[in-house]
């Protein structure tokens, strides 16, 4: 069993607050590393028990999905639940509690028992109109019960494209919880950040913008140059020399295969890669390897050090051994921003603070 924390107990019990006294739903606002998961596992269990409700947890990515299951079985190990997801080929659907991933599960609402309460996990990514999957599934959801409350969880409630994503027409209304980073730090909740900027500053005045963000070609054009990568992998082993994991956030695939064959063979230094198309078994051997924990051993390899990514350690990523993030990837975006430098922020024995390289 899990014991939560004072401010997840505070979270917690304004979720319930919120759904006795008003009838639209709340959004929890965590920061990255705090502890969503044990809040929504909480919750889950609370449902089940108490209310002999049935409820629906909803989430993007499969370790988001991994990360539910796994919280669940140490907050609440005698509510059963199942998983539904193409990714984890597993589709059970006859549980109290169902780990669903949204891109197996959003044109299926009708084919499921009525929910009680669907949680949102990194609820930001709902889109604030048209016919998203988490809008679609919500809407057909409610058609079978028309009771259904929704709770979102995210440590970013906002997009830069139509700010906050709390409004009286979306399905997600109001914050009924927040609790600020320099808080949980002073608390000793979160690990504090150390920020250096590198030797060689990055001109991004010709870049063009689209959407709120800088166009992805540009910005790989323009951090993938020889004399730029050279110089970051050279900074890179220089400062990290008494961390002991390091996170890169490349600009592109070509850009984090450069720093990749840089470290190698200029530094010979390992550097894992994961991008949206590594096999899966391949991105789990690395994640488990750089994670330095008991999973490791199962692909009988020594911890890796570094791991380049592009677009997949952003959100639902839990590797509290991480002691550096390094930014080699220029953002408009102070949710994306923040989603990776908040990798480093949780705590692990040892960890003194987490050095950021921007």
């Amino acid at each position: 069993m899990i014991e939560l924390r004072p401010y997840q107990t505070e979270a917690v019990q304004a979720v319930y607050r919120h759904l006795r006294e008003r009838d639209d739903n709340p959004v929890v606002v965590l920061p990255t590393g705090s502890g969503k998961t044990p809040v929504l596992a909480t919750i889950c269990r609370d449902a089940v028990q108490q209310w002999s409700g049935r409820v629906l947890i909803l989430a993007h990515v499969k370790e988001l999905l991994e990360q539910a299951a796994d919280k669940l079985r140490l907050v609440c190990p005698d509510v059963k639940f199942g998983i539904y997801s193409a990714g984890l080929k597993r589709k059970e659907t006859s549980h109290a509690v169902t780990i669903a991933g949204i891109q197996s599960i959003y044109k299926r609402a009708c084919e499921f028992d009525a929910f009680d309460l669907v949680i949102v996990d990194e609820c930001h990514l709902i889109p604030p109109a048209g016919e998203g999957m988490y809008r679609q599934f919500l809407a057909d959801a409610k058609v079978v019960n028309p009771h259904l409350r929704v709770i979102g969880l995210t440590a970013t409630p906002f997009r830069m494209t139509s700010g906050m994503i709390c409004e009286p027409e979306n399905f997600l209304n109001t914050v009924c919880y927040d609790v600020g980073v320099r808080e949980l730090i002073r608390d000793g909740f979160l690990s504090p950040l150390v920020t250096k900027n590198g030797k060689r500053r990055i001109d991004t005045s010709a870049l063009h913008i689209r959407g709120g963000e800088f166009v992805a070609g540009e910005v790989e054009d323009l951090m993938d140059q020889d004399g730029l990568v050279q110089a970051a992998c050279r900074e890179i082993v220089e400062l990290t020399r008494d961390r002991q994991s390091v996170l890169i956030f490349a600009a592109g695939i070509k850009h984090g295969w450069h720093i990749c064959e840089t470290l190698e063979t200029q530094h010979e230094v390992e550097c894992g890669f994961v991008c949206g198309s590594t096999p899966a078994d391949r991105r789990d051997e690395l994640l488990s390897r750089f994670r330095g924990n008991s999973e490791g051993e199962l692909f009988n390899h020594q911890p890796l050090k570094y791991l380049c990514n592009v677009n997949v350690l952003t959100t639902g990523f839990d590797a509290p051994n991480i002691d550096c993030v390094v930014m080699l990837r220029p953002t408009l975006s102070p949710g994306l921003y923040y989603q990776m430098v908040g990798r480093g922020f949780r705590l692990s024995p040892g960890k003194q603070d987490c050095l950021v390289l921007d």
